[in-house]
């Protein structure tokens, strides 16, 4: 358990690294941000299909299997999109209006703040369900999942600081509230950590539900930031980059 909670408390610090190039700029070009958010969303993806999903179908896949599977992932789908409802949308948050008020902006990135730390929730239960059985095959997953999650957190940390930066917050300040928002990472892998040690044979439904809520959550909030902006190209090049870093990461780790 240590290991899941040091894997998913680093995933969730690295929201701050996204924070630390407005120490040096203002801003950052848009096929440039697109292109890396399209590599962090990638990431996401491979890591809930070829990862959370996959070993939850190792095994004998009888009709019960099959049936935990499909109800966690729709499950999984279920619980993001009530979060939806609940917080403020992120399309579009990195690249605010110029000649907007600063308090807006600074009212937009402590929105975006909130937001995310309320995703960093399914992405915490997922780290600490992947590392749950406690064999070799699953600390690989849950290394390969803190990997692609703090990839993308890292790119998050990106929108949540523009705004920030063009409110007159100063770097320190941002890095400080946008480093906060990966706090319930590991309070959230613990609790998957523990539902999946203690209802062991719900553990396909529990990987299927994180896998569901990662793949929803990148399909209605990441991708769509990357596309609309004349950037498709990189966006696009960077998904797939980001399912061939999958691919090394689970040959290097032995999954």
């Amino acid at each position: 358990m240590i290991t899941a909670l040091l894997a998913a408390a680093l995933a969730g610090l690295a929201s701050g690294v996204g924070a630390l190039p407005f120490f040096v700029v203002r801003t950052i070009p848009r096929r440039l941000y697109d292109g890396i958010l399209g590599i962090g969303a990638g990431l996401m993806l491979s890591a809930a299909t070829l990862g959370l999903l996959g070993h939850a179908l190792e095994g004998s896949l009888d009709a019960a299997r099959v049936g935990m599977v499909v109800a966690g992932l729709l499950a999984g789908a279920a619980l993001i999109s009530v979060m939806e409802r609940l917080v403020p949308h992120l399309h579009a948050a990195g690249h605010t209006h110029e000649h907007a008020e600063d308090h807006k902006h600074v009212r937009r990135g402590i929105l975006l703040s909130g937001a995310m730390a309320l995703h960093r929730l399914p992405e915490g239960f997922a780290i600490g369900a992947a590392f749950a059985a406690g064999d070799e095959a699953t600390r690989g997953l849950g290394l390969l999942l803190a990997t692609a999650v703090g990839f993308q957190n890292v790119c998050e940390g990106l929108v949540i600081s523009a705004p920030l930066i063009h409110g007159g917050k100063t770097g320190a300040q941002t890095l400080l509230l946008v480093t906060l928002t990966g706090l319930p990472m590991p309070i959230m892998a613990a609790v998957g950590f523990f539902f999946s040690r203690q209802i062991g044979g719900a553990l396909p439904f529990l990987l299927a539900l994180a896998a569901g809520a990662l793949i929803t959550l990148t399909s209605t909030e990441i991708i769509p930031e990357t596309h609309g902006h004349g950037s498709e190209a990189p966006a696009t090049l960077g998904i797939i980059g980001g399912f061939g870093i999958t691919i090394v990461l689970r040959a290097t780790l032995g999954h």
